[in-house]
């Protein structure tokens, strides 16, 4: 089936979602705006066109008469009304689009309720497109939500290519084990063996924490280290961004959504408390369906971390806390109990004043000299044109001016543990479950070295 891609930026995304018969007939980013000047211009159009949430401008007046335009001219120029699938998170485009769908019976529209939406949604509604069915593939999106939850894998479905850095990771007894050689990974070999490190991944909220616990994980466990992230953001729970089978579960499982809290009761039970993810990879969190308060006040609380802290790096090379700065205020008993703190900043001024400033308001000055201690520092979202002072904001530059007096919280330099080149391949994550340390050299290499220095300790 050949197939037209109306995504925005989503483009390069939705094509690794297709069914292995289709064929993208453009290779580039189109958006409803510019779909007028494709059409005119005699270019192909397909067997079908799929439209997502990025084609839109994101006015309502303006989307619905571009769209409106696209479906007149199949009307005109095509033979065989070419069926138009929309595939969207907002639940009212229903509503909005309803007078195109009662008029042009080739517009078919999917509602996910997810806030990821899964590649088995875009490859079932391509499939009831190439089938040419004209009833609607979309009537109450409600079920098509329980369909996204509840529908059991195809036969012979694979969820993911298999990556380069599965040889990392430990294989069956009947084949043959292989050793990575790279002097990185022989770093990591050395200090690995037989020691536990508990990471709390931390700083000013928007820094870039998350994405840098999740890759770290990743990267920890196709390098053999059995990982763990405790995700103690219990009020954002971005987590369920970065790990949709996770996210799907909690959705399923009222036991698993309360996971962060069934855990920290219970630190000894992690294996039916917390989800594994993949091999020596182990996650626990809240799912965005957990409200229960009562529970929240009981069991989140230093007492109860410190309990599974205890227990977690018995059974873990590496715990990691996915922490804010801002919960170190409820969480100072805590900090004794922490490793290294990893503080993660952009390398521009306003991120390291902030990040000084939140540790002023959150720790008192006995605090804020151990914190300063067990901290390395991870430059987020590294921009290599940043400058301060007439020359470039290089990344020693951070801990060189948190220590520079502009705090009484910083008395002296950091380390720095690692980089993290700034990237819109952070976002793609959240999209496809593909960890960014998997995608290219550089991230693996920025990972690998950040995982060193941290395990090394403060």
């Amino acid at each position: 089936m050949k197939l037209l891609i109306v995504s925005g930026g989503f483009h390069r995304i939705v094509t690794q979602y297709l069914p292995k018969k289709t064929t993208v007939i453009h290779p580039h980013a189109l958006e409803l705006r510019n779909l007028s000047d494709y059409l005119n211009g005699g270019n192909p159009v397909g067997d079908g066109i799929l439209i997502t949430d990025q084609a839109f401008t994101q006015k309502p007046g303006l989307d619905r008469e571009q769209l409106n335009g696209l479906l007149e001219w199949i009307e005109v120029n095509s033979t065989s009304r070419i069926p138009v699938v929309l595939v969207t998170r907002d639940f009212m485009k229903p509503f909005e689009l309803g007078m195109l769908t009662q008029r042009f019976d080739h517009l078919k529209i999917v509602v996910s309720d997810t806030a990821r939406i899964p590649a088995e949604v875009f490859q079932r509604s391509i499939e009831e497109m190439g089938r040419n069915d004209t009833a609607p593939i979309h009537n109450d999106f409600k079920t098509e939500a329980k369909f996204m939850h509840e529908q059991p894998a195809r036969p012979g479905q694979t969820e993911k290519k298999r990556s380069f850095f599965d040889r990392f990771r430990p294989k069956s007894e009947t084949n043959s084990e292989r050793t990575a050689t790279d002097r990185l990974t022989r770093d990591i070999a050395n200090i690995s063996r037989g020691i536990s490190r508990v990471v709390a991944v931390t700083g000013h909220r928007g820094n870039g924490l998350t994405s840098t616990a999740v890759n770290l994980a990743h990267e920890a466990s196709k390098r053999g280290l059995s990982s763990i992230i405790v995700d103690m953001d219990a009020e954002y729970r971005s987590m369920n961004m970065y790990f949709s089978r996770f996210h799907d579960m909690t959705n399923k499982d009222e036991q698993m959504s309360s996971s962060l809290i069934r855990t920290l009761a219970r630190p000894q039970d992690y294996m039916t408390t917390a989800f594994n993810i993949q091999d020596q990879l182990w996650l626990t969190s809240l799912g965005y369906s957990f409200n229960d308060r009562k529970l929240m006040e009981q069991f989140y609380n230093s007492e109860k971390l410190v309990g599974l802290i205890s227990v977690l790096r018995t059974k873990f090379n590496l715990v990691l806390l996915d922490m804010p700065l801002d919960l170190l205020r409820s969480f100072q008993e805590t900090m004794i109990h922490i490793d290294v703190f990893g503080l993660c900043i952009p390398n521009n001024l306003h991120a390291v004043l902030s990040t000084a400033r939140n540790v002023e308001v959150v720790l008192d000055r006995e605090k804020a000299s151990y914190f300063n201690a067990k901290s390395k520092v991870i430059v987020t979202k590294y921009n290599d044109r940043s400058r301060f002072q007439g020359s470039l904001f290089a990344p020693d530059r951070v801990s060189e001016i948190l220590a520079s007096g502009i705090s009484d919280s910083f008395q002296y330099e950091m380390k720095t543990a690692g980089v993290v080149p700034y990237s819109d391949a952070f976002d793609a994550q959240i999209e496809t479950d593909i960890p960014v340390t998997n995608t290219g050299a550089e991230f693996e290499k920025a990972f690998g070295q950040m995982l060193l220095r941290l395990m090394e300790g403060a």
